[in-house]
């Protein structure tokens, strides 16, 4: 439950020209709780707008190693778009990065700790559990 009231925190401090077109972007295993599709107990909504790819459906994805993109509406996330991926050990993100974590994602280096409180894209390394050597995507 603070994962989600952490961005939420971070989306009432941005300026409000820019939480109307924040957009997102992770990598992730998907799960689905309660009806409701999550990445690291973060939820995320599909809509009538969301493109799967490559044959990708909304029921492959319980369990499902994916990238997804999207925007912030207000308290939703809305995914944009869906594509499956085999797990790698570089991973790309598009995001909030509060309390040393981003999308859930802790790391083991702290390498998240100048980023603190902003939102950006970066590019880190992955072990398959935690993030290290994240820098800012050019």
């Amino acid at each position: 439950m603070k994962k989600p009231l952490c961005a939420l925190l971070l989306l009432i401090l941005l300026p409000f020209g820019t939480v109307q077109s924040a957009e997102f972007k992770l990598t992730g295993r998907t799960t689905w709780q309660l009806g409701q599709l999550m990445v690291n107990g973060i939820p995320f909504a599909i809509d009538g707008q969301t493109r799967f790819k490559d044959g990708l459906s909304e029921d492959d994805l319980g369990g499902s190693w994916v990238d997804l993109e999207g925007v912030v509406q207000g308290e939703q996330r809305l995914i944009r778009e869906v594509e499956a991926l085999e797990e790698k050990d570089q991973m790309e993100l598009e995001g909030p990065v509060l309390q040393g974590r981003i999308w859930g994602y802790v790391t083991s280096d702290d390498s998240l700790a100048p980023f603190e409180g902003r939102w950006l894209e970066l590019e880190c390394r992955f072990d398959g559990m935690r993030l290290s050597h994240c820098r800012e995507d050019d």
